[in-house]
């Protein structure tokens, strides 16, 4: 199975689509968790995927010739809040058996459908392509899961590494104001224990 479809549009939520996510993969991964507004768009993409899911679980059944335990995760679900959230993701690295790696990464497109470079944050507006991928393992059973191809950027929140005073909940007031900061503060994790006399 190798059919590409396209998300409806959502609010992107942490995601990893500039640079991979080393922290619990060496090799890498992209993600992009997708939280569709609108329940409606919601339910028919989901239709989407059941439709896809069945027909590769009746494949898979006939192949192995048995009913399959189906996994207890799915790549669209509602979360606490009732919103509906897709997991998406796709590694970075593969290396094959023959000991071959081989790279991928994520095509980013504008409102116009023009590639570009954004820095995609948490709270843009995008639609995602993506190319649902079955799997079956005896352990976890029949799944499913949806690998990120490519984003298109609607409406950008950009991700500046750092975060602003917003992201900590500060606004604007009146009050002192300071000089324009140039130099890039230094975060807790750059600086060692060789730097303090203990």
């Amino acid at each position: 199975m190798s059919k590409q479809i396209t998300t409806p549009k959502g609010n992107a939520l942490y995601p990893y689509v500039n640079e991979p996510n080393t922290r619990f993969n060496p090799m890498g991964e992209y993600s992009c968790q997708l939280v569709i507004p609108e329940e409606e768009e919601a339910l028919a993409f989901k239709a989407k995927l059941d439709e896809i899911y069945e027909a590769e679980y009746k494949r898979e059944f006939l192949l192995k010739n048995k009913k399959l335990k189906k996994a207890a995760s799915y790549p669209l679900a509602q979360d606490e809040e009732g919103n509906w959230v897709l997991r998406t993701k796709q590694a970075a690295k593969v290396e094959s058996k023959s000991g071959k790696v081989f790279e991928f990464g994520i095509k980013l497109f504008d409102a116009q459908g023009k590639p570009c470079d954004a820095k995609v944050g948490s709270g843009s507006l995008v639609r995602l392509a993506i190319e649902p991928r079955a799997w079956f393992t005896a352990a976890l059973g029949f799944g499913l899961t949806l690998n990120l191809k490519a984003v298109q950027v609607i409406d950008l929140v950009e991700y500046g590494g750092g975060g602003g005073a917003s992201s900590f909940g500060f606004s604007a007031e009146e009050g002192y104001v300071g000089e324009e900061l140039t130099e890039a503060l230094t975060t807790d994790a750059e600086v060692s224990d060789e730097a303090f006399d203990f």
